[in-house]
């Protein structure tokens, strides 16, 4: 097994205390050691092993504190820290003590020693990964089985390992140096998940899915260090000819879809991605400050669960600019942003063509002397044209006020939302900055979008997860057609296979429904005896309209693709009887009858509206989303996020 190289120092750096102690003689400790050692033997009690692990880490500090004392160096606790930040913080120091400590010792090496060795240095960085990925497997006759779709981000912290090799014979480091990373992951989010099981298969030949349950919990693997925080999300190695290989991968996530009571796990298949480059790219690349790496993971087979085709890893490290000593003890000097306040809301104007958006900006800084150095960093809104008053003769304001004018609204949906604004000063060398959130939004039924046809909140979230229905992709066209499909006063949405089957229509929202796009369906599953004779009911609004319709038509989309495509009208007639949507033969395994136009609620003065069978496993198919799923798309005025 091979042993990292940073991993030998940080042991070397921890026996090496044991070697000075003044409070106890070297016997003293090796006696307490010894009698730990004795008592653990043949002991696999988890509990004692961590009870008495923390003795000898305190037995450590102890001589470690008693060591600094005496020689005047820094006191690194041999325990670890607390949080993933802190902890490789301690790992930092402890390496770079030795680094110092370490050059002033290569003069003592003799030249005719044979092995040149290597000093290791610990650069901080910090990045994250993000992975677009999804899954799918295809069963009997080309039937889906399992579809997922998801978006995971996993930040962390870390150390880069840059090893020095110093050549005794001429006296000087060379120039050619190794790399590792150490790093500890500090957040995982799940971002979107969308994505479904098949629960039932029908009897006989050909076989079809009976019912679908959603994917709608998670739950991510426990870290080896902390809770949920895994150590090794990025690894460095390097070959003998010039080549680092990068390898990053996330933790393993398991999605649960509820069928009933019964709760389906499926994992994740996208996790892991590997790049090799060239030294010399490499440390370009970190001399620039930052490293993106982006790889397709995606795999070809469907026939069993896998990362799908188009799938995607990318990484993203940052070398952190840790500030000089002198810069942290700079507390007569204070820089303040007086505008914009802290969540301030920004909403581009409804005014024609383009829409505008105003930014003021005002800083002080104490003393005032040093105001003209404020330089600002504002969101960047791609797409939108930047004035900024008064000329700065650079990307960004600077100075103590400035107006900035975004002209044009961003193509990109992920544009809008929680932004950040900082002002910051330099001062020999020393940085100082203030932060302040605000919150981007666009007029949601005005039609200044870049493409300006369509109303904005159609055209950005057309963008989002929540026009991927199900996890799947499917064509949605805005209004109806030239049938008029649109004119139903309570329809919403509408997917016809008489015309343009393979689109799903969402109606003018704007028009059809309130302020709030509110609407009120039924909540019913078979699977849930109560909402088959208790009438329940769920609201929706905004976003979330969006996204149920979207799941409610696809869902007449599939079975159409499913049961009747290519099907003549009497061939229909004949395997549907009862005229509700749903193949005859099925229906009982369905928990339908096949007798009846609508199974439940047929004879209720109000849900009989439900239309049928078929009609009730579109409703049923929304009855676990999770209201609010997709407020962090929805940043239109009015919209899930402004609130008057």
């Amino acid at each position: 097994m091979k042993i990292k190289k940073f991993l030998i120092i940080l042991s070397i750096s921890f026996f090496s205390l044991f070697f000075i102690t003044f409070a106890q003689s070297q016997s003293d400790i090796e006696q307490k050691l010894r009698q730990i050692e004795q008592q653990m033997q043949d002991n696999t009690n988890l509990n004692d092993i961590m009870q008495k692990y923390k003795e000898v880490i305190d037995i450590i500090d102890k001589v470690n504190i008693e060591e600094s004392w005496v020689t005047g160096m820094q006191n690194i606790s041999a325990k670890p820290a607390d949080t993933p930040e802190k902890e490789i913080k301690r790992r930092r120091e402890i390496i770079n003590n030795q680094y110092k400590n370490a050059k002033y010792l290569l003069d003592k090496h003799s030249p005719q020693e044979n092995q040149n060795p290597q000093i290791a240095e610990a650069i901080a960085v910090e990045g994250y990964i993000l992975v677009n990925g999804g899954e799918r497997e295809i069963w009997y006759n080309n039937q889906l089985k399992t579809d997922i779709l998801y978006n995971i981000k996993e930040t962390f912290t870390g150390n880069l390992i840059v090893f020095h090799t110093y050549n005794i014979k001429k006296g000087k480091f060379e120039n050619e140096k190794d790399y590792e990373i150490d790093s500890i992951s500090t957040d995982i989010k799940l971002q979107t998940l969308a994505g479904r099981t098949c629960t039932k298969w029908s009897p006989g030949t050909p076989t079809v899915c009976l019912s679908y349950a959603n994917f709608i919990n998670y739950e991510i693997d426990r870290g080896e260090y902390f809770p949920n925080f895994y150590a090794g999300v990025v690894n460095i190695t390097s070959d003998e000819i010039g080549h680092l290989k990068i390898e990053a991968n996330t933790p393993k996530i398991t999605f649960y879809a509820i069928d009933g009571i019964n709760k389906i796990g499926a994992q994740t298949g996208c996790f892991g991605a590997e790049w090799t480059i060239s030294k010399k790219e490499f440390e370009n690349l970190i001399k620039n400050g930052t490293l993106i790496l982006k790889k397709d993971i995606g795999k070809k087979s469907q026939a069993t669960p896998g990362c799908m085709i188009g799938s995607t890893m990318m990484l993203y490290i940052k070398i952190k600019r840790e500030e000089p000593e002198e810069c942290k003890n700079i507390k007569n000097i204070k820089i303040e942003i007086i505008k914009p306040a802290n969540k301030n809301k920004y909403l581009y104007s409804d005014d024609g063509d383009t829409g505008r958006l105003i930014l003021e900006l005002e800083a002080k800084v104490t003393p005032t002397k040093y105001e003209n150095l404020i330089e600002w960093e504002i969101p960047e809104m791609e797409g939108s044209y930047r004035i900024i008053q008064p000329s700065s003769g650079s990307f960004n304001p600077k100075g103590p006020r400035a107006e900035v004018m975004y002209k044009g609204l961003p193509p990109n949906v992920e544009a809008f939302g929680r932004q950040k604004v900082k002002a910051r000063i330099k001062i020999d060398g020393c940085t100082l900055e203030d932060t302040k959130e605000v919150m981007i939004f666009y007029p949601r039924d005005a039609k200044n979008n870049p493409e300006g046809k369509y109303p904005n909140w159609f055209y950005y979230w057309k963008q989002t997860p929540s026009a991927i229905p199900f996890g799947q992709n499917v064509n949605i066209e805005f209004g109806g057609t030239e049938f008029d499909l649109c004119t139903g006063e309570h329809v919403m949405a509408i997917f016809k296979p008489d015309y343009l089957f393979k689109t799903i229509h969402v109606c003018n929202l704007t028009e059809k429904a309130d302020k709030d796009f509110k609407i009120t369906i039924p909540l019913v599953n078979r699977n849930v005896p109560s909402t088959l004779t208790e009438k329940k009911l769920v609201t929706y609004t905004h976003i979330d309209t969006f996204a149920v319709i979207i799941m409610h038509e696809f869902t007449h989309f599939n079975h159409y693709h499913t049961w009747w495509r290519g099907k003549t009208p009497q061939k229909i007639s004949q395997e549907d009887k009862d005229g509700d949507g749903v193949p005859d033969r099925l229906e009982s395994a369905m928990g339908f009858d096949p007798a009846k136009f609508q199974t439940y609620w047929g004879d209720d003065e109000d849900f009989k509206n439900i239309n049928g069978d078929e009609e009730f496993l579109a409703y049923e198919s929304t009855y676990d989303y999770p209201i609010g799923k997709y407020d962090n798309y929805d940043w239109g005025k009015p919209g899930k996020n402004w609130n008057d």
